[in-house]
């Protein structure tokens, strides 16, 4: 079921580093109406489980992964595009949720989300995340029950130590993380880490308005 999303909050925004192992949440800041207009219209969309607009709003030769060719048929057979458990939606307002760098250019081209558009370089994309959220718990266990709150971090990047280990009580995943300067490690959550080569979208200008041009992950 659709989250709760409004706008205002997560999107289009400049990431500022304010130190180097922490990204923090960016700032509203785009100057094209446009933009901010279709993106509106994309999270309604969203929520609505619009098949047509997305369809209607997608470049014919959109990209849905890098071993394809592209194209709408191809996307609709790498998403399941018609069917009811399609995964589309849940990474789409995935990427909305987490929202978009600052756009002043012009340049006709925009990424969503962030972490992918504006990742610090210094940091190994495969191996190191986004903590998404403030006050997001450090655990000593890969459980919210029975363990210990190590500490806590906000909009932080981390490194990854392992792979996601599954919980056999709740069926949720969890990363074993540090924090850069190894002052901190511990279990976070799955749902408060971003991967800056998971999914991520890139719009083009067009002459009819705003298209989906790439929809993929990984590199």
């Amino acid at each position: 079921m659709m989250r709760n999303i409004f706008f205002p909050l997560f999107c289009l925004l400049s990431v500022h580093l304010m130190a180097q192992d922490e990204l923090y949440p960016p700032a509203i800041e785009i100057s094209d109406p446009t933009l901010s207009k279709f993106l509106t219209e994309l999270t309604l969309a969203v929520g609505k489980k619009d098949k047509d607009f997305i369809l209607s709003h997608m470049d014919p030769n959109v990209l849905s992964s890098f071993g394809g060719n592209g194209g709408i048929d191809e996307f609709k057979e790498y998403w399941d595009f018609e069917k009811e458990h399609t995964t589309f939606w849940d990474e789409l307002e995935n990427i909305l949720l987490i929202g978009g760098a600052k756009y002043e250019d012009g340049s006709g081209s925009y990424s969503i989300p962030y972490t992918f558009s504006d990742w610090p370089n210094e940091f190994d994309a495969f191996e190191h995340y986004l903590i998404l959220g403030t006050h997001v718990n450090v655990r000593s266990a890969p459980s919210a029950e029975n363990s210990k709150v190590l500490g806590q971090l906000s909009y932080r990047i981390v490194k990854l130590n392992q792979s996601p280990q599954d919980n056999s009580e709740s069926e949720s995943q969890w990363f074993n993380i540090s924090t850069i300067d190894g002052k901190l490690t511990g279990y976070v959550h799955g749902k408060y880490l971003v991967s800056p080569v998971g999914y991520r979208m890139v719009l083009t200008k067009s002459t009819k308005g705003w298209v989906i041009s790439s929809f993929v992950a990984g590199d």
